[in-house]
């Protein structure tokens, strides 16, 4: 490549960058015009664009990008004649302006490329944008030319002034020039007079930004990463500053043990028989020099440790200062995506025939450039989803008494450490009953499933993937996929997703993301030794339990939380390490939630806070299920940092272990090589069957037809090793039977499994609550899932 050509190059690249502010100024300029400001706002707004069309195709004439400076010269004359009120933009005029920004953009992409070649679509744009330009009718070519004469001239000078500060064309300089229409596309022309121009709404002003100079993003990125071994070497100099504080604390406690002895030793050095002795009078001799080495020692060790514990405290305050600083020049605000969502949901609009008021509130709301990178295609998913499934059509929202302009909004807010961003439309909702049938001809589920689901849990299935509502497949949506998609790039940020609707009102997501990736709080916890870290952002609660305290739902272990059934897991089994027993009853659980789902983390101990640095496991580990990447403690030790959201559904996808204490481990079940088992069922096609299921694999069986019935047979025929009971029963319903159970000190230790159609979440608290230690519900019944229960429990 020629020097020339190197030097075309580098400033194409530069024109690329130059242009993409303008194409963006444009952009909001236009959709600024479109939505009918008041006259002075249109005024300053059709300078300001012509102003940018000028500047771009200047800029391609200096790069000698002839095709680029061409349809900026077309625009510019549309843009010129509006600002003189010579052209109506009318709806046609301004689909014709955004096309022409997009051919700006594909024609500086192809010279980028080495191809200079023009395609046919821009030179039939261009052939439009010259007939556009041409058809300028005015509400003045409906006067008389008197009328127009006079009107043009009185507007040629009031115009003096205002123009001076904008580039024309120098052939247009001459012309007269008609007062400006009030709206762009169809009220009378009004000029404003000078006081009614002070009383008007301040103009809206196309953003412009502040004097910077260009840095590359790999730079920043390259600076993160130093930044971030600066942060992993902070947390070693507070883990060094432990270790001195250990020395220090030796030091002081070797320097009291001298303290107490320094009595015997003066009496023996003063002892002049022992001093006879040579050795006797070496020892003492050297323990004499130690006394004043010890004493050096600790007060050597304390004015260390002060003066460590300073300077670290002095790194910590600049460190974070620079981590402040180093998150701000990666934050950007959400408008610096957000600006061609404005363009998408109108173009969307126009090409369903829906009129859609579009709305973005808290676009300053700043977030780390990465995470700004990873949500914006997520955000156009869901607008897009929002303007096909969400907003009616013009026809439908007028037949329920809705206007026919349908509203999007896009709003953001911080909160602490995390950025909340909702899309919300006043749409007809989620349609529930498709989403079933969906999902059921999908296979997602099975007819009686989708029946007993919530309305909240029906409205989750549309993150499954493969599910859609859709009656064709289009170029917005139909195929399936793009929700799950969402959910999972949401989920890859450390974020959550929910959504909330009602029926012909609307539908609101509600995304959570952190500020910044960079770093973060963790919970240390120690599983089989081994320790791994919680981000912080996913913690809910910790609490602590015994085996009592928890129960069964559906043959899962759950415990009773805030009057709600929480979902337990060994994180020894999502982690697929070697089951161990426990020196203790007692069981720590750390509750984790993403989005709506909840679940309860057994781990063996937890080992502090800290805040952590995340890095990646490399191209050979680039995903691991559970597993978010590592991060180095002040110990030097790497330690894995888990991933909620991949925990919580491996957690679905994982069988329990029996998990035993040591006193469980150690005792002896040889005492009894058949256990009993009491059934208790109003039911005799019951009763039957689950004798003949429990008989089958080796177990005793006793029956009883009711509660009263049950406790009558535990005084005659003995305790049982297990009662599995029915909850809807005649005289002491399986409720009432259990409480009894568990109330009486004899019985208390007798597993109880309740047995039941009731499947509420109301049901299933209540069979916890009562002491219920497993609760199986009759549509999800099965052999194994009773048998698998049963042998947990005994």
């Amino acid at each position: 490549m020629s020097i020339s050509e190197q030097i075309r190059q580098k400033l194409i690249a530069t024109f690329k960058t130059e242009q993409g502010e303008h194409v963006q100024k444009i952009n909001q300029g236009l959709l600024a015009l479109e939505k009918n400001p008041p006259e002075s706002q249109q005024q300053e707004l059709l300078k300001e664009i012509f102003r940018e069309a000028h500047s771009l195709k200047g800029s391609a004439r200096a790069v000698g990008m002839t095709m680029a400076e061409t349809i900026g010269h077309s625009m510019e004359e549309i843009l010129l004649k509006a600002r003189d009120g010579k052209q109506k933009l009318t709806p046609h005029v301004f689909d014709l302006l955004y096309q022409a920004l997009d051919a700006v953009e594909e024609v500086i992409d192809r010279a980028e490329a080495g191809n200079s070649a023009t395609s046919a679509k821009i030179l039939i744009l261009l052939a439009a944008l010259e007939e556009a330009a041409k058809d300028s009718p005015t509400k003045s070519d409906e006067t008389d030319e008197t009328d127009e004469t006079s009107e043009g001239s009185e507007m040629s000078e009031k115009s003096v002034d205002v123009e001076t500060d904008s580039p024309e064309p120098e052939n247009n300089t001459s012309k007269p020039k008609p007062a400006p229409e009030k709206d762009v596309s169809s009220q009378e022309n009004v000029s404003p007079e000078p006081d009614e121009v002070e009383q008007a709404i301040e103009p809206v002003k196309l953003s412009s930004s502040d004097e910077t100079i260009r840095v590359s993003v790999s730079k920043l990125d390259a600076l993160m990463a130093q930044f971030s071994e600066l942060l992993g070497t902070k947390i070693r100099i507070e883990q060094r500053l432990t270790e001195i504080k250990d020395l220090q604390e030796f030091a002081g406690q070797w320097h009291k043990e001298w303290l107490s002895l320094r009595h015997a030793h003066n009496r023996l050095a003063r002892d002049e028989t022992s001093q006879e002795n040579k050795d006797v009078a070496n020892v003492t001799n050297f323990v004499s020099r130690s006394q004043e080495h010890i004493r050096t020692l600790n007060s050597q060790s304390n004015l260390l440790y002060r003066q460590l514990s300073n300077d670290a405290m002095r790194l910590s305050l600049v460190i974070d200062e620079l981590q402040e600083e180093i998150k701000r020049v990666r934050m950007l605000p959400l408008e610096t995506i957000t600006t061609t969502f404005e363009r998408m949901v109108r173009d969307l609009a126009r090409k369903q025939k829906k009129l859609i008021r579009f709305e973005i509130v808290g676009g300053q709301t700043e977030l780390d450039k990465r995470v700004l990178e990873e949500i914006k295609d997520p955000l156009m998913h869901l607008l897009r989803n929002a303007v096909d499934h969400g907003i009616d059509s013009p026809k439908e929202r007028q037949r329920v008494s809705k206007p026919i302009e349908g509203k999007i909004t896009l709003k953001a807010s911080q909160q602490g450490n995390n950025v909340i961003i909702t899309i919300s439309d006043d749409g007809r909702g989620l349609d529930l009953s498709a989403i079933r049938h969906s999902a059921i001809s999908k296979r997602l589920l099975t007819q009686a499933e989708a029946e007993k689901l919530s309305s909240k849990e029906t409205a989750q299935l549309i993150f499954n993937s493969g599910l859609t509502t859709s009656q064709i497949i289009t170029d917005i949506s139909g195929r399936g996929v793009g929700m799950d998609v969402v959910r999972q790039n949401v989920a890859d940020l450390q974020g959550t997703i929910n959504v909330d609707f009602s029926p012909n009102q609307g539908t609101t997501f509600t995304i959570i993301l952190p500020l910044t990736l960079a770093s973060s709080r963790g919970l240390l916890v120690l599983v089989n030794e081994e320790m791994y870290a919680l981000p912080f952002s996913t913690i809910e609660r910790m609490l602590e339990v015994t085996q009592s305290d928890i129960g069964q739902v559906e043959g899962q272990p759950v415990v009773t939380h805030e009057g709600q059934a929480i979902g337990l897991a060994w994180l020894e089994d999502i982690l697929q390490l070697p089951p161990r027993p426990r020196s203790t009853d007692r069981l720590l659980v750390v509750i984790v939630a993403v989005a709506d789902k909840r679940l309860g983390l057994i781990v063996d101990e937890l080992a502090g806070e800290q805040e952590i640095v995340m890095k990646t496991l490399g191209k050979q580990l680039v995903k691991v299920n559970g597993v978010a990447g590592a991060t180095v403690l002040g110990s030097g030790e790497v330690v894995l940092v888990l991933h909620t959201a991949d925990l919580i559904k491996l957690a679905a996808q994982t069988t329990t272990r029996h998990h035993t204490s040591v006193e469980q481990q150690n005792s002896t079940d040889s005492q009894q090589t058949r256990k009993t088992i009491l059934v208790v069922d109003d039911s005799i096609t019951t009763r039957t069957l689950e004798k003949n299921i429990l008989e089958a694999a080796g177990y005793k069986v006793l029956l009883a037809t009711n509660g009263e019935e049950a406790l009558s047979t535990l005084m005659a025929e003995g305790l049982p090793n297990l009662i599995v009971s029915d909850v809807n029963m005649p005289y002491l319903d399986g409720l009432g039977l259990t409480k009894r159970v568990k109330d009486n000190p004899h019985y208390q230790d007798i597993p109880v499994i309740l047995v039941t159609s009731l499947d509420s979440p109301t049901d299933k608290a209540r069979g916890i609550e009562v002491g219920a230690d497993a609760y199986i519900v009759k549509s999800h019944f099965d052999q194994g899932n009773l048998l698998d229960t049963i042998e947990q429990l005994v």
